[in-house]
């Protein structure tokens, strides 16, 4: 009994103690602000990257002024103790409270970040004249899930659509010229590692995907983070928000003339969040058509706002 007890009591104290602390998910994410060491001053960035247990990884990146200067990269370590969070890494150091991190760095700087959360330009881009909708946060009568069945995916009261219940196959099939736009948020899942985070796909008429994935501040393997051709190609830039931020894939599926055996090629130009992450890539696999699906890969990935606007051929 009386284990019981001091058991019941470390736990409400733990309670007590983390009563005031910020929540992983609310400290995650991009900051932007500016350092100052004597008269030489800078911009400062950071991805601050939630690892589960209230402790986070911070990539820091130092910017100078001065003309032919390269950045500075600093790896900072985070944790949650009682109502604070702390950072430290090599002669850096900082704080958070209250969506900003305060801190010192090397050569006795001194640094003010704010978070700041970013806007797809393309969020919310109504469907042009002559598009295909093919989810318009109502219904997903134009999919089908497993065995031909209607899609078992749940649509929130919001009009997004969450992933859950077998993958989806549009009941259409597609191929030639085509722009296809897709709205996705990642799910925060800061105790999981590389492919357990935040992970669907978008599938293209050939077969290949686009990869939808946490991989803010996360490494994986080729091809495998988010806005990755799957398994052979990285993105160009880096241009993910962190998981819980709406994001968008802008595709121009463009197939090539016919060669000589007859089969045409594809290539894909492909913007997210507005960057241009592959500029006129061709694809491995020969084009086709077929079906467009979304991914379920165990994780509640949510989708919104789902057209196609068929184009010309060049």
């Amino acid at each position: 009994m009386r284990r019981l007890v001091l058991a019941v009591l470390c736990v409400s104290a733990a309670a007590v103690a983390l009563a005031g602390a910020p929540r992983e998910f609310d400290v995650q994410g991009a900051y932007e602000g500016t350092w100052k060491a004597g008269a030489e001053e800078g911009t400062l960035e950071a991805m601050v990257v939630a690892q589960g247990n209230n402790t986070f990884k911070v990539h820091l990146t130092q910017i100078f002024k001065e003309e032919g200067k390269k950045p500075s990269k600093v790896m900072l370590d985070g944790k949650t103790e009682g109502d604070a969070v702390t950072f430290k890494g090599g002669d850096w150091s900082g704080a958070y409270a209250d969506g900003a991190i305060t801190g010192k760095g090397a050569a006795n700087a001194t640094f003010e970040l704010k978070r700041v959360i970013k806007k797809s330009p393309t969020f919310g881009a109504k469907p042009p004249e002559g598009a295909i909708v093919l989810f318009d946060g109502k219904k997903l009568d134009q999919w089908v899930g497993r065995r031909n069945q209607p899609p078992r995916w749940k649509i929130l009261p919001d009009g997004t659509a969450q992933v859950q219940g077998g993958t989806i196959t549009t009941k259409q099939r597609f191929g030639g010229n085509f722009k296809y736009h897709v709205e996705f948020k990642t799910a925060f899942r800061p105790d999981k590692r590389s492919q357990g985070r935040g992970n669907s796909g978008v599938f293209l008429p050939n077969g290949e995907e686009i990869q939808v994935l946490d991989s803010y501040g996360n490494d994986t393997y080729k091809g495998g983070g988010c806005g990755g051709l799957y398994r052979y190609k990285d993105p160009d830039v880096f241009a993910h928000y962190p998981p819980g931020t709406w994001q968008t894939f802008d595709i121009e599926h463009i197939e090539q003339k016919p060669d000589a055996k007859g089969k045409k090629k594809v290539r894909v130009t492909v913007l997210q969040n507005g960057v241009k992450i592959h500029d006129n890539v061709q694809l491995r696999r020969d084009a086709r058509q077929g079906n467009l699906r979304l991914q379920d890969h165990g994780n509640p990935v949510q989708y919104r706002n789902i057209w196609l606007l068929p184009l010309e051929e060049k």
